[in-house]
């Protein structure tokens, strides 16, 4: 098939655009998170005790040699996260001279998934013991969430190796973890007043500086004032205005570390504690998050204008008649947000509880709380079949049967699938997921740097191993992007093609987001203004422990309003160019299942 020079030209200029800005923000961020040069960022591969790998980033900066050896920082992430999840902790400390090791815990990443994390993290910690350019047995141990009972695990494999432990929003893991009294070096609590964890688990937070100082044998313990705990500071750090999954980007709580570390430590490098560089990082992070997702679009518009692929386009079909006014809306909103919002937590809640660690599904969906966004989805997609069903039957009794044309797969007319297209699409996906994750091997293997906004969004090079796991979520995904895309809303024209694209695009990717953001904009938002760790949804008891501790997938969900917004965003895009939904959902579903979601369904 023949393509447009204009287009041709057009599609080249949108991928060259985009790679420019990825490029532009690569260095950036690098900058930052490397002090502009002064800190070397690599990934490392360890072999623990047990004969299986763990991988880690470390950061040296240039102050930390054989004869000025460097304070050493040993970072655990919490659950459902990895090595880059710490990043805005680690390029802060490595600024002011610290050496620091942040590694991949228990499937987070590139580790073994079916490691205990203690483990992975004890090799880590006495790796980093052993390096020579660092001070050793000075080890300082940060844990984040769950990483805070794997800081305590490290702790007691090597207590006379250890010159610090910060505990970040961990009250509650302390007490599960049955305390701290063992605990016999300078040692930080920090907590948030609106960690939600923290108040189903103990209580508001006068409730958690009172089970805090019964851990530490405080009597009379306040918050944010330093005590002399059997010759060795203890401090319980209280910081409002973030939510326990906001750590990583909370200016208070970057700087309590900060301030914590640089009290324990004679930091090499001098510099005030509210000196930090994690805003703008993460600025041109969303940036680039921003942009990978128009690198998606840029790519299938580019290998479209090839003739090979150009076979996969149709002309695009008209769809009907266009749905305006009061009751096409009601409709959408309908179906879009009140009812998916209506049943999120319980569909979500009780597929993780089925789902979940002892279960045979654990083999094939590891992941319980991705498991549970999975099946909220598959459930919303059942109901767009009931829908089209119902659509198709109505037309047949007007004596207007549907063709592929209204469902988004075909020309208008059509009534067979072209199967060459999807076919065709799919060598398309790998293409363009190949290349995604070359770009993300090359900026990591050359500048340590990966893309990502908190918990956001997320993209990590690849790793067999996780590719291999994500690849009953990749089906998953693929089947209710389909679905979702095969009544493609059609809007009132304008007469302007550009602008009807571009609102097609938008109201698409707000619609398919709204839910999940207006879940937890009540929940989260909610919480942080009552500031107790209170939330406004209910919880569920969904293991029969007596405390409700559960709301589904949400604590989960941040990322998933971008991706689900975004590739669905890309879908309308594609299908308004080519005039049909296999080039847009293919090589969606590939992008969103294999490099923005593997990262997290290694976890058993």
């Amino acid at each position: 098939m023949k393509t447009n020079p204009t287009e041709t030209k057009k599609a080249v200029r949108f991928f060259a655009v985009t790679m420019a800005i990825l490029l532009a923000c690569s260095i950036m961020i690098w900058g930052f998170q490397t002090a502009w040069g002064q800190v070397e960022i690599s990934r490392i591969y360890l072999n623990s005790q047990d004969g299986t790998s763990v991988s880690s980033l470390i950061y040296v900066p240039k102050n930390a040699t054989d004869e000025t050896p460097a304070p050493v920082a040993v970072i655990f992430h919490g659950r459902s996260n990895h090595a880059h999840s710490n990043d805005t902790w680690s390029m802060e400390l490595a600024r002011r001279g610290f050496v620091v090791l942040s590694p991949d815990l228990q499937g987070g990443g590139e580790s073994d998934p079916d490691v205990d994390r203690s483990i992975q993290a004890i090799t880590t910690a006495q790796y980093a013991n052993g390096l020579s350019f660092v001070q050793k047995d000075r080890l300082n141990l940060i844990g984040y969430s769950a990483g805070t009972a794997t800081v305590l695990q490290t702790y007691g494999a090597m207590p006379d190796k250890v010159n610090s432990v910060c505990e970040v929003f961990g009250p509650f893991m302390m007490q599960m973890s049955g305390g701290f009294e063992n605990v016999d070096t300078n040692f930080c609590l920090i907590k948030s007043t609106a960690d939600q964890y923290d108040y189903f688990f103990i209580g508001d937070p006068d409730a958690c500086v009172t089970a805090t100082g019964q851990m530490a044998g405080i009597e009379g313990l306040e918050p944010n004032k330093d005590y002399d705990r059997n010759g060795k500071l203890f401090r319980y750090a209280v910081i409002d205005g973030t939510l326990h999954q906001t750590g990583n980007i909370s200016g208070p709580t970057i700087e309590e570390i900060v301030k914590y570390e640089t009290t324990v430590v004679d930091a090499p490098v001098k510099l005030e504690n509210n000196d930090l560089s994690w805003f703008p990082q993460q600025i041109f992070s969303g940036i680039a998050c921003i942009a990978m997702m128009f690198l998606l679009a840029a790519m299938i518009n580019l290998l479209m204008q090839n003739g090979y692929f150009a076979a996969i386009a149709n002309p695009v079909p008209k769809g009907g008649e266009p749905r305006k006014g009061a009751k096409a809306w009601a409709i959408d909103i309908l179906f879009s947000l009140v009812i998916p919002a209506l049943i999120f937590v319980h569909v979500s809640a009780y597929t993780i509880k089925w789902t979940g660690l002892g279960t045979p599904w654990v083999k094939i969906l590891p992941s319980a709380n991705l498991n549970g966004i999975m099946a909220w989805l598959i459930v919303l997609a059942v109901i767009g079949i009931i829908r089209m069903v119902i659509r198709s039957n109505k037309a047949k009794a007007a004596g207007k049967p549907l063709t592929l044309g209204d469902y988004a797969l075909g020309a208008d007319g059509d009534t067979k699938i072209d199967w060459s297209k999807p076919a065709r699409s799919f060598l398309m996906g790998l293409i363009i997921v190949t290349f995604v994750f070359t770009w993300l091997w090359l900026i990591e293997g050359f500048a340590g740097i990966n893309y990502q906004v908190w918990n956001l969004s997320t993209y990590l090079k690849m790793s067999p191993m996780r590719i291999v796991r994500a690849i009953p979520y990749v089906l998953i995904i693929f089947f209710v992007m389909f679905v979702g895309n095969m009544s493609q809303r059609i809007l009132p024209s304008t007469g302007n093609e550009k602008k009807d694209m571009w609102r097609a695009v938008i109201i698409n990717s707000c619609l398919t987001a709204s839910a999940l953001f207006v879940l937890l904009l009540i929940q989260y938002g909610g919480s942080m203004i009552m500031g107790t760790g209170q939330t406004i949804i209910p919880q569920i008891d969904i293991y029969g422990t007596g405390k409700n501790t559960s709301s589904g997938s949400l604590d989960f969900a941040f990322g998933y309003c971008y991706m689900m917004g975004g590739t669905t965003g890309v879908v309308t895009y594609i299908y308004r160019k080519y005039g049909n939904i296999w080039a847009g959902v293919i090589p969606a579903a590939l992008f969103a299942g294999l490099v923005t979601l593997s990262g997290f369904t290694v976890l058993g």
